[in-house]
């Protein structure tokens, strides 16, 4: 995967989906996936293609992206795998444990890099060539991809899942932050230009040049800038400038910060402020949706000032001249909470509905029901509405019986 993205900047919207799903192949659904991968869901959603298919820059294969539905586990449904170019399968990612698509002989013929004639043979070297990047560069990818050739897995108290873990696109670290900071976020994040920089070079040291991170993220000269001094601003331990003869280079200290074993370690791998707090509104959208996906919660939220068109259904479904007057103060109030849990506090007090309408004419006995809603008693109740019809049937066959007594 990181081996295909070498110079192409287009994928990088692909790239954190498809680290998330061989990385966490158990990690499903929409926001599932947008939380996991440090994207918007709406985000995932654009990225991701139809059932079946697989995404414009071919890294995702979507199993199933989710169907119109009022349940928000349908409606969030989504499953995709890594779309591998190594193999004809589309799901290249096992759907329980986390394994390589290569599979373990290939991890370690990546691992060894194959020496061949003084140099070394990288992974989708075609795609590398394409790019056109420098010897430095390519010493930098060589060693990165030596690196994640090694990391099988994502215990945190190993050095190598350790890398893994701090390369998860999903902490505080690679996030990219619209608007306001949350509070707690103890490191600066680098952003996403970053992360694949990081990922490129296997969170290993390099010295590289701006052209040679042109090369290898597919930037511009003017890109490639703004992302050094970003990286500098957010870390100024990170980035160093240094002359190599007659030009100058970068150092970018990928391993002395942010690996256990560095100079300047930062624990950044388990800050996901960031992560948290997305998941905090999305539970609060899951429990609106479930709520508004009931009786009561509709209601509630056609008479409240979070429907949009709440003056134009009021205008087509006024309250009754008879309204019980704490339902109207709620409605003009619109408060969707207050609402709901007036609708609900009636339904627990009318009870369960009988499953049988013999069951209401037996609890009816005569007595009218009451409209929760406009306080009133109904006009007639089922019972008597049953009764005055089979009265009614009698009167007409003694009606029939004297007249055909009276013509004999």
């Amino acid at each position: 995967m990181t081996a295909r993205s070498v110079g192409r900047s287009e994928v990088l919207s692909e790239l954190p989906l498809a680290h998330t799903s061989i990385t966490r192949p158990y990690v499903s659904a929409t926001r599932g996936l947008a939380r996991w991968s440090g994207m918007g869901d709406q985000s995932v959603r654009e990225t991701v293609a139809q059932d079946g298919q697989v995404s414009s820059h071919g890294f995702i294969w979507t199993k199933t992206r989710g169907t119109s539905s009022a349940t928000v586990e349908e409606r969030e449904d989504m499953e995709i795998r890594f779309q591998s170019n190594t193999r004809t399968g589309h799901r290249s990612t096992c759907s329980k444990y986390f394994s390589s698509p290569l599979g373990q002989e290939g991890l370690e013929a990546l691992g060894d890099l194959a020496l061949k004639e003084g140099r070394k043979e990288l992974l989708e070297g075609n795609a590398v060539t394409s790019a056109r990047i420098g010897e430095r560069a390519q010493e930098a990818l060589a060693k990165g991809l030596e690196t994640l050739s090694k990391l099988t897995e994502l215990n945190r108290t190993t050095g190598y899942g350790q890398i893994l873990g701090m390369l998860d696109p999903g902490i505080d670290l690679w996030a990219e932050i619209h608007g306001e900071t949350p509070k707690n976020v103890a490191v600066e994040p680098l952003g996403r230009r970053a992360w694949h920089l990081a990922l490129l070079c296997g969170l290993e040291d390099a010295v590289l040049s701006v052209a040679d991170i042109e090369a290898l993220l597919g930037l511009s000269k003017r890109g490639a800038q703004a992302l050094l001094a970003r990286m500098a601003k957010a870390n100024p331990l990170l980035v160093e400038k240094v002359r190599q003869g007659r030009s100058f280079a970068y150092e970018i200290r990928w391993a002395q910060c942010y690996r256990r074993d560095g100079d300047w370690y930062v624990d950044a791998c388990d800050r996901d402020e960031i992560r948290r707090a997305r998941a905090a509104k999305d539970r609060v959208i899951q429990e609106t949706s479930a709520r508004r996906g009931t009786g009561a919660g509709y209601i509630a939220y056609l008479h409240s000032t979070a429907n949009p068109k709440r003056a134009e259904y009021l205008a087509t479904h006024p309250l009754p001249a008879g309204a019980d007057g704490a339902w109207r103060a709620l409605v003009e109030a619109g408060d969707e909470l207050a609402l709901y849990e007036y609708l609900v506090a009636r339904e627990a007090e009318a009870g369960p509905v009988p499953s049988t309408p013999e069951v209401l004419v037996q609890e009816a006995k005569g007595v009218a029901p009451r409209n929760p809603l406009l306080g009133q008693p109904a006009q007639e109740s089922l019972e008597s509405a049953v009764v005055s019809t089979e009265l009614s049937a009698k009167v007409a066959q003694m009606r029939q019986r004297m007249a055909a007594g009276v013509g004999r």
